[in-house]
């Protein structure tokens, strides 16, 4: 330990140093701070001290910068915690065109198909012959009604399928049904002329006629075919045609006797027909002969072709005249020379259907229209077919 002791007074004082704690030593050696006072600061003038503030002193009044008139200016959005970010943000901007345009192109989607829709509807609802520019002029062609077959007896078979081709149904109801607008002639009862010439025909009631039902409701499936499709009470709604003798035919024709031979040497068993005037003033004259069988038939039908004159035509020729749409009967067409407006005023058809044989004249003076002779010759073909 370092005597501190004081020198006594009259001794001399020691000139050597005084050795220093070691941790004053340590301090000396250390550089001064920052903030430390050298011995140059000391000896330095002092700064003069700023005066303190005044509590009570008022701070100068600054005047805010005048704003120029008008709305206030309207900044960046600014973002909170609460809205999206600045990449989500772009995005959606992004996504507001395709969205503008997709509801656009559904739009217009939406009006062309109810466009459509409504076009479709307008030209379908009314007939065709009603718009404009899709009318086309009338050939000819006649309205007839719904083409039904008659019910067969029970237990009989349809033409097609019945042995020989026979036809068991009512003769009567196989007759072509008169068009809309046409007059038709009130049928005629069977001739007493022919009973009293004695005639086996008219002798003997028709094996027809006993074969047919008695009444349009009688039992009986209609056969199958394009115009069989209505029941036997919508067939019934068309008035039956009476029955005729077979010398009644004979009796229209020109060659009258040579007809009767052969339909006597053929065994003609019944007879009926239709005839009506047309709208365009056209007669058509419709007959059904039944016989013994489709041997006797086909041979009165060649026959026919080649003797038989009917006496309220123009002589008649055989015309060139194929119908292709009745491939199960047999038929033959002939037209009179004598023309109206380049139509010929007769033309008559044979049609040979199994134990039946049609014969179809039509007159008109202005000359017959040749897409309404082959509506009728098809059409009474398929009743018979």
């Amino acid at each position: 330990m370092t005597d501190t002791t004081a020198p006594e007074p009259g001794q001399p004082q020691s000139t050597e140093a005084t050795p220093l704690p070691e941790q004053f030593r340590k301090a000396e050696q250390q550089p001064a701070t920052a903030g430390a006072q050298t011995p140059q600061d000391a000896h330095a003038p002092a700064e003069p001290a700023e005066p303190a503030a005044d509590a009570d002193a008022v701070p100068p009044h600054t005047p805010a910068p005048e704003q120029p008139w008008g709305p206030p200016p309207i900044g960046e959005p600014t973002l909170d915690a609460w809205s999206l970010s600045a990449e989500a943000l772009q995005a959606e901007q992004a996504r507001r065109p395709r969205r503008t345009a997709m509801l656009r192109w559904g739009g217009a989607a939406v009006i062309a198909v109810l466009t459509a829709t409504a076009a479709a509807v307008a030209v379908t609802t009314p007939d065709r012959t009603s718009l404009p520019g899709l009318r086309t002029p009338n050939d000819g062609r006649y309205a007839f009604p719904q083409l039904t077959l008659p019910p067969l007896p029970s237990g009989k078979a349809e033409p097609a399928k019945a042995g020989l081709h026979r036809h068991y149904a009512d003769l009567r109801q196989l007759l072509l049904p008169a068009p809309a607008g046409a007059t038709l002639e009130q049928p005629a009862t069977a001739s007493a002329g022919a009973a009293a010439s004695g005639s086996p025909t008219a002798a003997a009631p028709s094996p027809a006629a006993s074969a047919a039902p008695a009444s349009p409701g009688a039992p009986g499936t209609p056969g199958d075919g394009p115009s069989a499709t209505a029941s036997p009470t919508t067939a019934a709604a068309v008035p039956a045609a009476a029955w005729s003798d077979c010398n009644d035919f004979a009796a229209t024709d020109k060659n009258a006797p040579k007809i009767t031979a052969s339909l006597l040497e053929s065994a003609c068993l019944a007879a009926t027909k239709r005839v009506w005037t047309g709208p365009d003033g056209t007669r058509t004259e419709i007959w059904l002969l039944r016989f013994g069988s489709n041997t006797e038939a086909n041979r009165f039908y060649e026959r026919a072709g080649t003797k038989s004159e009917p006496k309220d035509a123009a002589p008649l020729k055989r015309s060139g005249l194929v119908f292709q749409s009745m491939p199960t009967v047999a038929s033959q067409a002939r037209a009179a020379d004598e023309k109206a407006d380049g139509r010929p005023v007769a033309e008559a058809a044979d049609i040979a259907a199994g134990d039946v044989v049609a014969r179809i004249v039509m007159t008109n003076p202005k000359g017959v229209q040749e897409q309404a002779f082959r509506q009728v010759t098809v059409l009474q073909a398929d009743l018979l077919a």
